[in-house]
């Protein structure tokens, strides 16, 4: 029990020293421990084989990379690139 609430404390410490230098990778381990410890808790059962795995699990990771993809392109689509400044034909390097 000592090592465990030596090693939280570690761990808030080092997520403390985060939150000082790089407070962006900080709001993504204060979202993602909840969010994987959430996972770890639907997962487990299927992990240990107390369950089957669900038609879904599988597919699960390509899914997760095509919806991040889809986001990221509709988000470039929508706010779009610079326009480019406009040329003059006097401008051609000669």
């Amino acid at each position: 029990m000592l090592l465990w609430i030596i090693a939280v404390a570690v761990c808030v410490l080092i997520w403390g020293l985060f939150w000082k230098h790089n407070l962006s990778f900080a709001f993504g381990i204060l979202i993602g421990l909840p969010l994987a410890w959430i996972l770890s808790k639907t997962l487990t059962p299927t992990l240990t084989g107390m369950e089957e795995v669900p038609l879904w699990l599988p597919p699960l990771p390509f899914a997760i990379v095509a919806v991040t993809l889809l986001v990221y392109g509709a988000r470039i689509w929508f706010r779009g690139a610079p326009p480019l400044p406009p040329s003059s034909e006097n401008d051609s390097g000669h």
